[in-house]
């Protein structure tokens, strides 16, 4: 019961995710525009933002459980990778939403959100540490994507959705040509998410969170 329990709450919290998510993808103002860390958008959007990278690790928990026993070795490598690499990713929005706005009021600064978050930037030591949290971030949805598709307990295009996302995440690496390719893996990741949601919640994902029967 309480393990029920449990995959319901990180399910809500996977929901609120997406939610957010998605809200923040589509007002945010581009990490290349100029000042645009000083528009009247930014904060908030950002720390919205901040809500939904702090969310997801705790729905990765319910879609780890849920498949837990047929998962295998997969899953629960992509579990603690994705797990570890996305709760660090929360310090690149903490810092995106409230210091670069202070950065950006300093004589000299660069003009772009990019610009100030790039490893040969102002805070070069910082951004060389997430740009490496992407690295474990990404294999472990990678993982989990796959270990969803071969369980069979949650829907396996879900699980496929979810690699497709995490891969166009991935175009961030490659500048400003990819931040387009970038806010569509945004939506897919939370599309992802909230098919993950509805799967939790439906009947097939309550006939699989039922606790066994005693031997």
């Amino acid at each position: 019961m309480a393990t029920q329990k449990l995959i319901r709450w990180s399910a809500i919290a996977w929901l609120l995710s997406a939610l957010t998510g998605i809200i923040y993808t589509l007002l945010i103002p581009s990490d290349y525009a100029e000042n645009a860390v000083l528009s009247s958008l930014w904060t908030p959007m950002h720390a919205l933002a901040t809500a939904s990278y702090i969310l997801f690790p705790f729905g990765l928990v319910g879609v780890y459980l849920v498949q837990a026993d047929k998962a295998g070795r997969i899953g629960s490598i992509g579990y603690v990778l994705a797990f570890f690499g996305t709760s660090m990713l929360v310090a690149q929005v903490v810092v995106a939403t409230w210091i670069l706005p202070v950065i950006a009021l300093q004589p000299n600064a660069p003009k772009t959100a990019f610009e100030m978050l790039d490893p040969a930037g102002p805070l070069a030591a910082f951004s060389s540490v997430i740009l490496f949290a992407y690295l474990p971030a990404g294999i472990g949805l990678i993982l989990i994507g796959i270990a969803t598709m071969r369980a069979g307990v949650l829907p396996r295009w879900a699980g496929l959705l979810l690699i497709i996302s995490t891969v166009l995440e991935f175009a961030v690496l490659f500048g400003q040509p990819g931040e387009l390719i970038v806010k569509v893996g945004d939506v897919a990741l939370d599309v992802a998410k909230v098919w993950f949601v509805y799967a939790l919640w439906s009947q097939k994902g309550a006939m699989a969170m039922q606790p066994k029967a005693a031997m």
